[in-house]
């Protein structure tokens, strides 16, 4: 939804299969582009590089995918070249829930890398698809009625899983910082599920509305099978 110098960012998360609520964060930024101060870590990408599934796609779900890393596997440098740029950045996004994300990175807690694998893929492409014919309605039930639970055992997850969905600018670095801002939600689900140890793996499909300047990301998590 843009507006004069504006534009509206909407956020969801699913904690498990049997969380049944769909909070929603939403928050203006002035719309002007973000380029952080962290370079491109080279072992990192090369990493990533060893994955199929990542070579094979997108630029901006490779950007989702790249960054979300980043800030697991180097939260420190993350806070400081990315995080507190863009605060300063954005003076709106600035109170409580940053000054919560900049003491949690800060703690150093450097966490295991999420590796893109197909089935997680699949899922997250088949909901951002349906999504985006649905003219950008935020849900995490797909439009045939299944429920997240449901997609995820059509995509053989029988371990713990969970799902981000965001709505916003096309930017994806600036897409990831505010789901970990989670602005007016107090339960930080988005935060937890980018933050969890416990996931290994993660599927990401970033899709363009129609006629729209917006795009929908999904983003399926799950644990070790």
């Amino acid at each position: 939804m843009t507006q004069k110098g504006l534009f509206l960012s909407i956020f969801l998360v699913f904690f498990s299969f049997f969380l049944n609520s769909q909070p929603i964060s939403s928050v203006f930024l002035e719309d002007k582009p973000f380029v952080p101060l962290a370079k491109i870590n080279q072992s990192l990408l090369r990493q990533l590089e060893e994955s199929a599934v990542f070579l094979n796609s997108s630029k901006l779900e490779k950007d989702f995918i790249y960054w979300t890393n980043f800030a697991r596997l180097f939260p420190v440098s993350f806070c400081d070249s990315v995080l507190m740029p863009f605060l300063n950045e954005q003076p709106r996004t600035r109170g409580t829930e940053a000054n919560e994300l900049i003491r949690e990175f800060r703690k150093n807690n450097q966490l295991s890398i999420l590796l893109p694998v197909q089935t997680l893929t699949k899922a997250a492409s088949e909901h951002a698809i349906d999504l985006s014919k649905r003219k950008g309605e935020i849900s995490h039930q797909s439009n045939n009625g299944n429920s997240f639970n449901q997609r995820m055992i059509k995509a053989g997850v029988t371990s713990c899983a969970a799902e981000n969905i965001s709505l916003g600018q096309e930017n994806q670095l600036v897409a990831l910082l505010l789901l970990y801002l989670d602005i007016g939600l107090p339960s930080a689900g988005h935060r937890k599920n980018l933050m969890n140890p416990s996931f290994t793996n993660m599927g990401v499909s970033v899709q363009k509305l129609k006629n729209s300047d917006q795009h929908i990301t999904v983003q399926d998590f799950r644990c070790p099978q």
